[in-house]
């Protein structure tokens, strides 16, 4: 998930284990150690584009890393702190192991895939129950930590610790919410899929970008992809499904099969291609649509691709873009809650 979540998270895991003897240390340190895996991204100046999808949420978001960094940062921590606070090794320890540890464990409930296995398996697991912002999940952590450090900071030694675990049991009631809905969307359309005579080789379910009320699937087969949206609060609503062109064919174009393979198990499958002026357009249509009432142009359509300028070459060029700057986020917002409370119209 985003830094500030993984941040909030460390943060009230250090205040809970470390906060009675370390003071404000406890939830500094803490928060350090949530955002720690993702320190990944300082390699990103000597990677190529392609080399960074497999270095992103890889070893250091693997079970792993924490057995093996965890002790010597407790070690360094409590050295550089042992003359002002009463906090063990052992409660460093706890503190940089679990900040570490949730790390992944909050990240492989998003789309992106986390290489939880490494470096026994490149498996990524996503279990797309929550998007990879939601502030749902993420006010109640920082709210109820803030309210714990004061509480503390006030001699409130015992209401500071139940606020902390507050937090975290309400923004664990939640992500278990999260899987409660992607249990019921799943259900619906999965009957969707029956209703319309849909079958496809893979499908995939998620919610939108910042709630967890509004979800869509996306579909593929041979030749074309299909994403359909659903609202948790109008589950009887009919489902209507884009479709979109593959362009598989497009793959004989590049000469780096070993590249484009990356590419396949980056997407887990979910793509299209495209023909550009420029070389070619590889759509990960996992990441959902900038625009959801745009259905043409897959540039001004999906959030996450790649531009292939040189399919001829060896290695792979890719320039991997995310279409933020494109987008209008006042114009999504609207759309998503349109479909959320009212639905959209369905064309004959």
């Amino acid at each position: 998930m985003d830094s500030i979540t993984q941040f909030a998270l460390g943060a009230a895991i250090g205040e809970l284990v470390a906060g009675r003897k370390a003071g404000y240390r406890g939830w500094l340190w803490g928060g350090i150690a949530g955002t720690i895996p993702d320190l990944d991204v300082v390699l990103s100046p000597w990677l190529t584009d392609l080399q960074k999808l497999s270095v992103h949420r890889g070893i250091s978001h693997s079970l792993v890393f924490p057995v093996l960094v965890a002790p010597l940062l407790a070690w360094l921590v409590w050295k550089l702190h042992r003359s002002k606070s009463q906090a063990s090794f052992n409660t460093w320890l706890h503190l940089f192991f679990w900040g570490i540890f949730t790390h992944p464990l909050l990240d492989s409930l998003t789309l992106y895939g986390t290489q939880l296995f490494l470096p026994f398996s490149d498996y990524r697991v996503a279990l797309n129950t929550i998007s990879i912002v939601d502030p749902l999940y993420t006010l109640p952590l920082i709210v109820c930590t803030i309210r714990s450090a004061t509480l503390r900071k006030r001699g409130r030694m015992e209401r500071s610790i139940s606020m902390v675990k507050r937090g975290l049991y309400l923004s664990s009631a939640y992500l278990l919410l999260t899987a409660a809905n992607k249990i019921q969307v799943d259900h619906r359309f999965e009957q969707a899929f029956a209703q319309q005579g849909i079958q496809s080789e893979c499908w995939l379910t998620n919610p939108v970008l910042f709630s967890n009320l509004l979800w869509y699937t996306v579909t593929v087969d041979d030749s074309i992809c299909r994403i359909g949206y659903l609202s948790v609060l109008r589950p009887d609503d009919p489902i209507r499904f884009e479709t979109y062109p593959r362009l598989t064919q497009l793959e004989a174009k590049i000469a780096d099969q070993t590249g484009l393979e990356r590419l396949k198990w980056f997407s887990k499958g979910f793509y299209v291609m495209e023909e550009q002026k420029n070389g070619l357009g590889f759509y990960d249509i996992r990441f959902g649509k900038t625009d959801l009432d745009n259905y043409n142009g897959n540039e001004q359509t999906f959030v996450f691709y790649f531009r292939l300028p040189e399919p001829e070459s060896k290695p792979l060029v890719i320039q991997q873009t995310i279409a933020r700057a494109e987008a209008d986020f006042g114009a999504l917002f609207e759309q998503i809650h349109q479909r959320i409370f009212y639905g959209i119209p369905v064309k004959p």
